[in-house]
């Protein structure tokens, strides 16, 4: 299973807004999915298309968590998923996980296996799994990770998960979209923690060392003193104070304690208000990021810069121009164009 941003676009006839908010609004999960799918496509016409759901969806007014959850590959974050997922339906909570796996630098594509290894979690009526591409994105994250949460929560879905490609010192974008920031860590105080980098450690707000059990149970433990030494470094703003625990998610031991923390963590924002706060500040920083990077997809579709860009490529490989030349070029041509009037 892989998602190529390069795929063809949807249907038009699948694509009748007032249909998808309806399906959308009671909760259908293959309206949700074409919808996701929908929002992500680079092509002009299904941005437009995006747009018009999304602005046609009524502003969710039930209470929803968001919840960040990262670590190194192979820290059993989607088997603490589906343990959280399935606590939460149990609960009487409705989830929904984004998981974003790397995209290939050649096609676009990715893996996308979290909805096979949480096999239970996805058979559940009242959870929604979507595997998604990061599409080459710094932070582990995709281009339309806000948009997604705005669907998932208006068909209904109070828990959003998001699961990040991995931890390096840009996975801290998913502070720019959740609530509450959970960092996974493995057994041991050797280079799986130290290759933490300080500005991740610093946006956690809860650090979790997994798989803490059989012959690991020691080397969690040593993992877990170095965490809760380092943990005076770090403070936050809204005054919430940063735990460090050990789990095993395999055998089901400390969970529920951590979802106790993660419930507690974003209650705490939402009676100071800070969590609304936030939200705000995200929004704001969401459109920083985004004019950016949807400006420069319109404009790399436009004929002439498709053309342009072609060209200046060509000149580049034969050694004919530098690449800061051809980027002068290519900035000079678009300042003429948004200097003749339309």
């Amino acid at each position: 299973m892989s998602i190529n941003p390069n795929a063809k676009s949807l249907p038009r006839a699948s694509l009748d807004v007032k249909s998808l908010v309806r399906g959308i609004q009671i909760g259908d999960r293959s309206m949700l999915s074409q919808a996701i799918t929908l929002v992500e496509s680079r092509k002009i016409a299904d941005r437009a298309i995006a747009r018009k759901l999304i602005e046609s969806l009524p502003k969710n007014k039930n209470t929803s968590f968001r919840i960040g959850i990262t670590g190194n590959p192979g820290v059993g974050k989607s088997t603490l998923i589906e343990r959280l997922g399935n606590i939460y339906i149990q609960s009487g909570h409705r989830i929904a996980v984004l998981a974003f796996d790397p995209s290939s630098p050649n096609s676009g594509g990715s893996i996308l296996g979290d909805k096979t290894r949480m096999e239970k979690l996805s058979k559940e009526n009242n959870a929604f799994i979507r595997p998604s591409s990061s599409s080459g994105q710094l932070g582990g994250i995709g281009n339309s990770t806000r948009e997604i949460i705005h669907l998932c929560e208006s068909a209904g879905y109070d828990r959003i998960i998001i699961e990040t490609v991995g931890v390096g010192q840009n996975e801290i974008a998913i502070n720019n979209f959740v609530d509450c920031f959970v960092l996974m860590a493995l057994p041991g105080a050797g280079d799986e923690i130290q290759g933490i980098k300080r500005g991740i450690l610093e946006s956690a707000d809860i650090l979790a060392v997994n798989k803490a059990d059989g012959e690991q149970i020691n080397l969690a433990k040593i993992a877990l003193g170095f965490l809760k030494n380092v943990l005076h470094l770090f403070s936050h703003e809204d005054g919430w104070l940063v735990p460090a625990i050990s789990i095993s998610a395999r055998e089901n031991k400390g969970v529920d304690h951590l979802l106790e923390l993660i419930e507690k963590c974003c209650r705490h924002r939402m009676h100071g208000g800070y969590l609304d706060f936030n939200r705000k500040k995200q929004n704001e920083i969401a459109f920083d990021k985004n004019w950016r990077s949807h400006i420069a997809n319109e404009l790399i579709q436009e004929k002439h810069f498709h053309e342009l860009n072609k060209s200046l490529k060509e000149k580049i490989v034969k050694g004919d121009i530098t690449p800061e030349k051809a980027l002068d070029i290519f900035i000079q041509e678009f300042r003429e164009i948004i200097k003749t009037p339309r």
